[in-house]
């Protein structure tokens, strides 16, 4: 008999990269809400969807929620939860589990690299017209 996963393996090496994640949160603060909808309803089901990836639920007084991620490759991604609903928590679970934990590229500097970079500045229609001259 063949068996199907239930969801795909990283294409890359076939194992999950997602070691632990760990979600904290305030036990009465109001930026919790979210968070303690989602831990109270939601993660039970989540936990039946990713069994691979343990979940630590830390409460702790007077902090914002967040969501720390530690992959394979000794990496952590932080995500913080604050005054997000249930349903988000739920999609930053999902993001950080499927991910393979590579480090954040910030995309800085000139979109275009060619050759020749143009000192002359933006094209306009009269870039190649010749000056108006003073006539009497």
């Amino acid at each position: 008999e063949i068996t199907c996963l239930t969801r795909p393996m990283d294409s890359r090496t076939g194992i999950w990269q997602a070691r632990r994640i760990l979600l904290q949160h305030c036990t009465w603060g109001g930026s919790s809400r979210g968070t303690r909808e989602f831990v109270e309803k939601q993660l039970p089901v989540w936990r039946q969807k990713f069994p691979s990836i343990p979940v630590e639920v830390v409460e702790k007084k007077n902090r914002h929620p967040f969501v720390n991620g530690a992959y394979v490759n000794g990496r952590r991604k932080v995500i913080g939860l604050k005054n997000q609903d249930a349903e988000t928590v739920e999609k930053f679970m999902d993001l950080l589990a499927n991910q393979w934990g590579g480090k954040n590229v910030t995309h800085t500097g000139k979109g275009i690299e060619t050759r020749h970079q143009s000192i002359s500045g933006v094209w306009t229609p009269f870039t190649n017209r010749p000056m108006p001259t003073k006539s009497e």
